[in-house]
């Protein structure tokens, strides 16, 4: 074979093994929280999404009937709800610290609900979150 026809393959896989190790280090389940209008009454709305990540050349689906639930600062249960065809499962709570957990995806997130709050989470299908 012509020498430089097998340096410019190699050239080529090299570029694409750095793009692969790019794209791949880049992709890990990620967790947002924004806040929401404030309601009038003694709760605050806790809005939990849930979307599965598929990668670089995936795309991002929300994942509905997940079970979510939410659990007070001291470890105890306070109420479940699931996930509809959006992907989000919401709450009425009183202010307070507490842990939603998605028991599909063996994840889980401290909220303070001082106010109303979204939390997205944004599950890297092929990675479980550290």
């Amino acid at each position: 074979m012509n020498k430089k026809l097998l340096l410019a393959l190699g050239i080529v896989i090299l570029l694409l093994t750095a793009v692969g190790v790019y794209m791949a280090s880049s992709y890990r389940t990620t967790i947002s929280i924004t806040n929401l209008p404030s309601s009038s009454s003694n709760e605050e709305t806790l809005e939990v999404k849930v979307l599965i990540n598929y990668g670089p050349l995936g795309g991002v689906s929300p994942l509905s009937d997940a079970y979510v639930e939410i659990y007070n600062s001291q470890g105890y249960y306070v109420t479940a709800n699931f996930t509809n065809s959006q992907g989000v499962a919401t709450f009425h709570l009183p202010p307070g610290n507490y842990k939603v957990f998605v028991t599909q995806l063996h994840c889980s997130v401290n909220v303070s609900l001082n106010s109303s709050k979204e939390v997205t989470i944004s599950y890297a299908y092929l990675y479980a979150p550290k």
